[in-house]
């Protein structure tokens, strides 16, 4: 009787039929350019799209994701800025 099951065994001759043609693909130059070439594209669609839909909410006088984020930044410049001002009168009492 052989130490690995039998499901086991045909598991693992599955992954190895699959897994090496694919290992052999992306060790390539090649698909290491795709790779670059469709994550460039990627990133400009987004940014595109993103640019749009910030455009169209501003029209519609609604912020956008960038507008809150900037609020909030500022809301946390503005608390820590609180704290130090609340120690600084501690410290004057």
């Amino acid at each position: 009787m052989s130490a690995k099951p039998l499901w086991l065994r045909a598991v693992i001759r599955l992954e190895r039929a699959v897994g090496e043609p694919v290992e052999a693909v992306v060790r390539t130059e090649t698909y290491f350019d795709v790779m670059t070439t469709v994550t460039r594209a990627t990133k400009g669609a987004k940014r595109k799209v993103s640019g749009a839909s910030t455009r169209g909410l501003h029209l519609l006088n609604l912020p956008a994701g960038t507008d809150v984020r900037n609020l909030r930044d500022q809301l946390a410049r503005m608390e820590r800025r609180l704290n130090q001002l609340s120690e600084h009168v501690e410290e004057l009492d």
